[in-house]
């Protein structure tokens, strides 16, 4: 399990900006965790984390706005979160720009909804930097403050991968020892009586 975590620390940085610019908390937890095993400092994940969101909301933001007639965000137009993201766009407009991203299911259609609204892009980049600076901050902090349960959980699934493992050998033996018992146990253990039987029969034939 701990090779599976020496494997994240070692690629951390490019999986928390690769993670942040296409999904989101759950890797900026990751990486709040990396920085609490002291793989790297909080405020470089914390910036990684930062880059990732900003880049990522502002490229489908951009790409709603100069590509709207793409079959992509025509697709988007006719999901249900759609018609969601666009009431609360109406509704919040340049506040929807920072909490978009904290309603589940709704980062993607959100983003794609304010990028056909009448919102300048200079004034969504704006709110876009603070949203993703608070939005970093936030879930790496998270990520760096419960890192000691995280911890525990690894550990106590090491032990379990251990007692799976001892599980699996335990079946294991059992099957060989009955398949073994199949293919040779009626031989070893006929009486004599059941031996004497058989030879008269054979005789016989």
């Amino acid at each position: 399990m701990y090779e599976i975590l020496d494997l994240v620390s070692r690629f951390g940085p490019v999986i928390v900006l690769i993670g942040t610019f296409f999904e989101g908390e759950v890797f900026a937890i990751i990486g709040g965790f990396l920085a609490y095993r002291g793989s790297y400092s909080l405020e470089f994940i914390v910036a990684l984390a930062f880059v990732g969101s900003f880049c990522g909301d502002s490229a489908v933001f951009l790409f709603a706005r100069f590509f709207s007639n793409h079959r992509w965000v025509r697709r988007w137009k006719t999901k249900p979160k759609f018609a969601k993201a666009i009431r609360l766009v109406d509704k919040f407009h340049a506040f929807f720009v920072i909490v978009n991203r904290y309603i589940y299911g709704l980062r993607m259609p959100g983003l794609i909804a304010l990028g056909l609204s009448s919102i300048s892009i200079v004034r969504f980049m704006l709110l876009n930097l603070v949203g993703a600076g608070l939005w970093a901050g936030i879930f790496t902090s998270l990520g760096y403050v419960f890192g000691s349960a995280i911890n525990l959980v690894f550990a106590r699934l090491e032990m379990m991968e251990h007692a799976v493992g001892i599980t699996l050998g335990v079946i294991a033996a059992a099957l060989a020892i009955w398949f073994a018992w199949r293919q040779w146990g009626p031989a070893l253990f006929t009486t004599k009586a059941e031996r004497q039987k058989e030879e008269a029969n054979d005789r016989a034939r």
